[in-house]
């Protein structure tokens, strides 16, 4: 599943002001509740959105270093804008015993890139 940035879900807005307040709370507890659930066994689809979430990091950032910090501040931007997106669009989380839908796997993929960003600035 790819992400147009801008154009479709997952779109990391201009600012602060368009995002909802609760949407980097919502992003970060969803994602880990779904991390949790995906413990300990393999699941490409997870791998393959880890690598469309650092293909959209690449598009939004360029090609040139930058610090994890600023990682991390861009993947919670950009979480805190697909939520807002899906939750408006209608979506709402799997429940447990559910299989995952796309939107909390690229939920558990962002948070996945944040735990390993945060960890380089320690």
């Amino acid at each position: 599943m790819g992400v147009i940035v801008g154009i479709t879900r997952g779109r990391v807005p201009k600012s602060e002001h368009e995002v909802s307040v609760v949407a980097p709370y919502l992003a970060g507890q969803i994602g880990q509740a779904m991390l949790d659930r995906l413990a300990g066994c393999a699941h490409p689809d997870l791998d393959q959105h880890v690598a469309a979430v650092n293909d959209t990091m690449l598009a939004i950032i360029g090609p040139r270093d930058v610090e994890s910090a600023e990682l991390v501040g861009t993947l919670v931007r950009y979480a805190s804008g697909f939520v807002d997106a899906a939750i408006t669009g209608g979506w709402r989380p799997s429940a447990p015993g559910q299989a995952l839908d796309n939107e909390s796997m690229r939920l558990a993929a962002i948070s996945q890139l944040v735990a390993r960003y945060s960890a380089q600035q320690d």
